[in-house]
Order: C-alpha cells, then sequence, then structure tokens
C-alpha cells in the first residue's frame, strides 16, 4: 500500500499521507494538513473578514502543518512562531469514502472539530499538540483548524467603510465551518453531523458561533471545554481610541489608524501589541476578543447582541451543547507567561470583577476585597502557603463563576439538551502540572461556584 492518498476538493487535489496510529496498534488513518480553507490575509486583507481559497492547479502537498498566526510561543516569551499567511485546517479520518454502484458514498462517520485556546494571543492547530490518536479510536474524523489571533483577529475600527468591525477570528472559524461542510464527504465524514468542541479560548469561541447567526447550520453539536463566551476576558474593549492615543493619532481618524498598522511588517505589528498591557483575568476588558457589530453597512455581521440577551431570549443556535470546568482551573496563574502567585495575590482587589463596575481602590473596593478573602481565605490576611484556596479564588474568578451562569441560562432557554459537567479526574499525564511543577494536595469538587 502506498503512503500517500490523494483526494479531490472543491479548489483542487490534495496529497496526504498514512500514518500508523500508535495508541491503536495495527490500525492506520489518513493525515491531511496544512489545507487552506481561505485566502492568505495578507496586505489589503490584513484585518479584515477571510475570503474563500483560491483554487490551485495540481496536486498539492498536504503532509504537514500549516504555518500558526504569527505569535509569541506559548511557554516561551522570547520566541515568536508563525505568519499572517495562516488559515489552513488538518483533516485525520480513519478511512476514505467507499462508494456504492451509484457512486454514492455511504459509511459516512461523524465529524469533530477542534478550536484551540491561548486566550487570543496566540495557538495552532499543530498535530504534535493536537493529534488525532485518541479520538480515531473513536471511529470519528477529526478537523482541528487555525484562526487569526492579536490584532490580527480581533482589530476593530469604528468607520463601516473601512470593512474592519472586529471579529475576524471568529469569521475566520465560520469560513472554515463552510468548507467542512462542502468538502467533508470526500474524507468520508458526514457534513449532517459535525460537533465543534474546543477549550479555554477555544471553548469561548464554541460558545460564540452557538450564538451567531452567521453559523446557522454548519454544525449539529457542540462542546465547551473550560470557557464560554459570558467569561469576562472573552469581551474586547473598543480600540480605536486605545491605538489612537498610542500611535499619536486623532481618535476620530481610523482611517489613518488603519493606513498606519496596514504598513507594518507582521514583527512590528506584533512588537507594537506586545507593547499594550493585556492580562487575561477577569478585571478589566481586553484587547482581543469579540466585538459586539454595528449591523449598519455590515454584510456579515459575526454577532450584533450582547451574548446573555441572546441566551436569555433564546435567540441561537439550539444545538445539543456541554459546558464544564476542571477542578484546577487556577493553576492557569502557573503557566510561565503569567505573574508569579505572589504578584498575583498581593492585593485582591485588582481581580474583581469588571462587570461589578466597582473603581479599584475605592473603598467599596476594599469592602468587597475583604469579602472575597474571607469567602475562600478564612480570613483577611493572605497565606500564600494557602496554595489550593488560591487555585479556587483564580478559577472560580477566570472561568467557574460565568460557565456555571451560562449553564443556568442554557437550561432555561433551550430547545435541546444542555450538559453541564465537573473534571476531577487526576491522571498522570498532566502536562501543565508537569510543566509548571506544580505540587498540591487533590483538588476536591468545586461549591464555591454555586455560592459565589
Amino acid at each position: 500500500m502506498s503512503s500517500r492518498v490523494q483526494v479531490r476538493v472543491e479548489s483542487g487535489i490534495l496529497e496526504g499521507q498514512i500514518c500508523e496510529n500508535e495508541f491503536d496498534s495495527g490500525k492506520k488513518y489518513c493525515s491531511f494538513q496544512g489545507i487552506p480553507y481561505a485566502r492568505p490575509p495578507i496586505g489589503d486583507l490584513r484585518f479584515k473578514a477571510p475570503q474563500p481559497v483560491v483554487p490551485w492547479q495540481g496536486v498539492r502537498k498536504a503532509t504537514k502543518d500549516g504555518d500558526q498566526c504569527y505569535a509569541q510561543h506559548m511557554m516561551n516569551k522570547k520566541l515568536r512562531l508563525g505568519s499572517e499567511d495562516c488559515l489552513y485546517l488538518n483533516i485525520y479520518t480513519p478511512k476514505l469514502p467507499t462508494k456504492n454502484s451509484n457512486n454514492v458514498s455511504f459509511d459516512l462517520k461523524p465529524v469533530m472539530l477542534f478550536i484551540y485556546g491561548g486566550g487570543f494571543k496566540f495557538g495552532s492547530n499543530s498535530k504534535i499538540i493536537y493529534g488525532p490518536e485518541f479520538l480515531l479510536r473513536e471511529d470519528v474524523i477529526l478537523v482541528v483548524i487555525n484562526y487569526r489571533t492579536g490584532f490580527l483577529g480581533f482589530l476593530n475600527l469604528e468607520d463601516p467603510s473601512l470593512g474592519v468591525p472586529g471579529n475576524a477570528g471568529f469569521k475566520d472559524m465560520v469560513l472554515a465551518l463552510n468548507w467542512v461542510k462542502n468538502n467533508i464527504k470526500n474524507f468520508n465524514g458526514d457534513p449532517n453531523n459535525v460537533t465543534i468542541f474546543g477549550e479555554s479560548a477555544g471553548a469561548g469561541c464554541v460558545h460564540l458561533l452557538m450564538l451567531s447567526s452567521l453559523s446557522e447550520g454548519l454544525f449539529h453539536r457542540a462542546i465547551a471545554q473550560s470557557g464560554c463566551a459570558m467569561n469576562l476576558w472573552m469581551p474586547c474593549c473598543r480600540l480605536q481610541p486605545v491605538l489612537a492615543a498610542k500611535l499619536g493619532i486623532d481618535s476620530d481618524e481610523g482611517k489613518k489608524i488603519l493606513q498606519t498598522l496596514q504598513s507594518m511588517s507582521v514583527e512590528e505589528l506584533h512588537a507594537f501589541q506586545e507593547s499594550f498591557p493585556d492580562g487575561t483575568n477577569a478585571s478589566k476588558i481586553r484587547l482581543f476578543g469579540y466585538t459586539i457589530e454595528n449591523p449598519v453597512g455590515n454584510d456579515q455581521p459575526f454577532l450584533t447582541r450582547d451574548p446573555i440577551e441572546l441566551i436569555e431570549k433564546g435567540d441561537y443556535n439550539h444545538v445539543p451543547f456541554m459546558l464544564g470546568f476542571n477542578s484546577g482551573e487556577g493553576m492557569i496563574i502557573r503557566i510561565p507567561t503569567e505573574s508569579s502567585i505572589p504578584e498575583n495575590c498581593a492585593h485582591i482587589d485588582k481581580y474583581i470583577p469588571h462587570d461589578l463596575n466597582i473603581t479599584k481602590g475605592s473603598h467599596l473596593s476594599r469592602i468587597v476585597a475583604e469579602k472575597i478573602m474571607r469567602f475562600y481565605f478564612k480570613d483577611t490576611n493572605l497565606r500564600l502557603d494557602d496554595i489550593d484556596s488560591i487555585y479556587k479564588f483564580f478559577g472560580d474568578n477566570y472561568f467557574i463563576r460565568d460557565i456555571h451562569k451560562a449553564a443556568m441560562r442554557h437550561s432555561k432557554s433551550t430547545i435541546e439538551k444542555c450538559f453541564f459537567y465537573e473534571m476531577v479526574l487526576e491522571t498522570s499525564i498532566n502536562f501543565h502540572k508537569k510543566n509548571s511543577k506544580i505540587k498540591c494536595r487533590e483538588i476536591h469538587p468545586s461549591t464555591a461556584w454555586a455560592n459565589y
């Protein structure tokens, strides 16, 4: 049997490879990597909605990952990876289609499409990180997509004629889903049985896709792992005044801001991006995330109303929905690119959720901070050796409080099933704990979210 295999899609012929599944002895699968689903979003297309891929001539190799969106390495703050030409996806299938006498494919497999996290600042669909070996044992087809991050994916400007209303990274996902709908049958996938799933920021993306009319009919189930659209680190601030002040340009000159940013090299743009402080906590509105778009003069807005309003009114894509969290979510503060624990915990009032509209450093802020301290630490004096309580506080604040709220709201408005879970399993293959040298007592099932 040849180690290479070809599939024709709408835009041309792809050549992938046959691989052995090291976790399923003797089983093989077909791997197609670096498949373009859009035109490269470069030049005049920088910051704008993605455009359909241009067909190619001949056979296109699909045996290695496409570039990720240019960004800082997840674990090494000094390392930069990728390029602007990043709109690629990977497909892994146990087998290619078998056709009957009428040349019609049968025995199509369920499709699972994964969206990675990374706080909208970095991430990729790398096969090394998000390979298919475990999931393909369940007889499904796995698709893993790239999308734009940072300013490249989430810049928003106020003049609708500029074509940069925000949400370009989410529109990447919609175009990828459209590509899958039109082509996945050629990989033996069922376009009418697509489950989207994602983790952390990727989970927030999954939830937003449920809430967007732009993605209607493109998927049939959704799983949000450790994130949701209601997490307070999901929305993006109004960037135009922030950028104008930094660039020394009048805040109403959106066209000049766009021209300036488009004239930068991707390296210069990333350095400019990194000159802004942007945490991933719940205490302030961030530079990267969703924008509520003005539909006037906007042909295909991704999101035009607040997620909470859409959920409560039931105005979203009703599909079976699973969402939840891990018991040790607060361990995220130990990622090397985040602050150290002593810095994080020095002033708890810095982490009061911004949706409470409490001025930091005010008398009310100090009162709320004291209540938080007593709730989590049973005292107003923080002991840094009480690591489990610290993890619970940050887990609730970053993730769990809002995931629980989202589950409760969906359970009241959905016409489909809604599943809410908490993962408490601890195993020997926990990459994050090993990488961050985390040693702590077992994190027991959370009760804080129920009373927050």
